[in-house]
């Protein structure tokens, strides 16, 4: 039985998703004068700017893509059962039972600024970590701000409170 669900924003996935789009586009469009300048290669130096910016789209890329795909199941960011919690996660939502669930860490407020401002990032045992943006096995992780109705402070203290419940 569902206890509590949280659903994503749906502009924010509009917002997400057209910033993915907008950086491949980005992409096409620097790629192929960077493709001709490699074939004119007269020296090493030129090689730096066409590298600078196939990182830069890169890391964009993996940034925006990865928050897209985090809404594509049905926009549901989290489910809260009596034993068990479903997360979002790349590949769809992810069943983790209460006993993997460890906590989850200081939500940092969005308006401080920082790495981890708005993030929810819940400590879940290693073997049911979800895969991050760039390839490798993180903890769960979302905006809590693009949550309907919800902050970061709020659904951190309604995690916690349903892995405190003895009820289960």
């Amino acid at each position: 039985m569902i206890k509590d669900y949280f659903e994503f924003k749906s502009w924010v996935a509009i917002l997400n998703a057209s910033f993915f789009f907008l950086f491949i586009w980005l992409a096409i469009v620097l790629f192929s004068p960077a493709i001709t300048k490699l074939a004119n290669l007269s020296q090493f130096s030129d090689i730096y700017v066409p590298a600078f910016w196939v990182v830069v789209i890169w890391l964009a890329i993996c940034e925006f893509g990865y928050t897209s795909l985090l809404y594509l199941p049905k926009g549901i960011a989290l489910e809260l059962h009596d034993d068990h919690i479903r997360v979002c996660s790349p590949t769809g939502m992810k069943k983790i039972p209460r006993k993997g669930v460890w906590g989850c860490k200081n939500s940092v407020h969005r308006m401080t600024r920082g790495k981890n401002s708005g993030l929810v990032i819940i400590s879940v045992a290693p073997e049911y970590r979800v895969i991050g943006p760039y390839g490798f096995r993180i903890n769960p992780r979302f905006h809590g701000a693009s949550v309907v109705g919800e902050d970061e402070q709020t659904i951190v203290k309604k995690i916690r409170a349903w892995r405190k419940a003895k009820n289960c």
